[in-house]
């Protein structure tokens, strides 16, 4: 179902800018930034969040979600305490490798929110992919 939504001018041209690099429409490109907001409030501390909303500091949410070392391995400790199977970038554009708890790796994709195996001969108890990276 969709709901209209009140945006600023602003967004709207900065989301069609951004869309027509990205090859997504207007409102895809806002659905998308929202995913990722969403995803944000998963990886930082609700205390952080609110800290940050407070003082409105948009500069030190930039930080706070920034691409660097510290926050790379704070993701992916946040990631590893998740329960299982847990998803990995495949060896090509579009795949995806399912690792099982028991070690299992398995290369596909999504097909609506299932999970689908490539190939079935790919699959295996701590299958290797990394040469193929």
């Amino acid at each position: 179902m969709t709901q209209p939504v009140r945006l600023s001018a602003a967004l709207v041209q900065e989301a069609r800018t951004t869309g027509e690099t990205m090859e997504r429409s207007i409102a895809g490109q806002i659905e998308y930034w929202a995913r990722l907001g969403r995803a944000v409030e998963g990886v930082l501390r609700l205390e952080q969040l609110q800290a940050l909303k407070k003082r409105g500091d948009l500069h030190a949410l930039g930080e706070a979600i920034a691409d660097t070392e510290d926050n790379r391995q704070k993701v992916n400790a946040y990631l590893a305490a998740r329960p299982f199977p847990h998803f990995e970038r495949g060896p090509e554009e579009g795949q995806l490798v399912k690792v099982d708890e028991d070690g299992t790796r398995t290369i596909g994709h999504f097909v609506g929110r299932e999970f689908k195996p490539l190939d079935s001969s790919l699959a295996g108890p701590r299958a290797r992919f990394d040469e193929a990276r």
